[in-house]
């Protein structure tokens, strides 16, 4: 079969926006709460409060022991 391209693809699309006068830009995104849970498991689920205290103690500790660099 022949592989025809049709006149709604995505860059015709675009062509047809911006030749009207439309403007492409980058949008901004908010970043993601520190709470979420984003394991396969946990998505969307908040942490608890032992597991924010983990995290807080594993900052704590990387802030107190910071890598020498030379």
């Amino acid at each position: 079969m022949k592989q025809v391209p049709k006149p709604t693809t995505d860059e015709d699309l675009i062509q047809q926006f911006l030749n009207k006068g439309g403007t492409i830009k980058k949008g901004k995104t908010k970043p993601m709460p520190d709470d979420l849970g984003l394991s396969n498991n946990q998505w969307g689920n908040k942490l608890t409060k032992e597991e924010k205290a983990a995290v807080k103690e594993q900052e704590a500790a990387r802030k107190t022991a910071s890598p020498k660099r030379s």
